[in-house]
């Protein structure tokens, strides 16, 4: 897990990748998402995540409660796809995920 203070802290990071998870009922009923933070396409996490070098820092957020759905993204890419993941260490899923973000009132942006 890492918080929204930590995440905060590395925005404009060149080795830090953010990937909005929600839902996309959730996606689409808002305008916004965390500045910088991509979405992949077709929801295809791990082909999306697999795209980067390794060594970069990958956060999951989501609006699921308890941050259901990008638990569930991350482990699809460590336990599905063992073999492409060998090397991706640093993957962290935000505590709080998309509400607690706004809550803060942190950087976000148009999509």
């Amino acid at each position: 897990m890492m918080t929204k203070e930590e995440l905060k802290a590395m925005l404009g990071n060149p080795d830090l990748v953010i990937f909005d998870v929600r839902l996309s009922s959730d996606y689409f009923s808002s305008d916004l998402k965390i500045k910088g933070a991509v979405r992949p396409l077709g929801e295809c996490v791990a082909a999306a995540a697999f795209q980067y070098p390794k060594g970069k820092t990958f956060v999951f957020y989501c609006a699921s409660p308890h941050e259901q759905r990008s638990i569930s993204s991350l482990k699809h890419i460590i336990e599905d796809h063992r073999n492409q993941s060998e090397g991706y260490t640093n993957i962290y899923v935000l505590k709080g995920g998309w509400e607690e973000w706004l809550k803060a009132g942190y950087p976000t942006e148009k999509k």
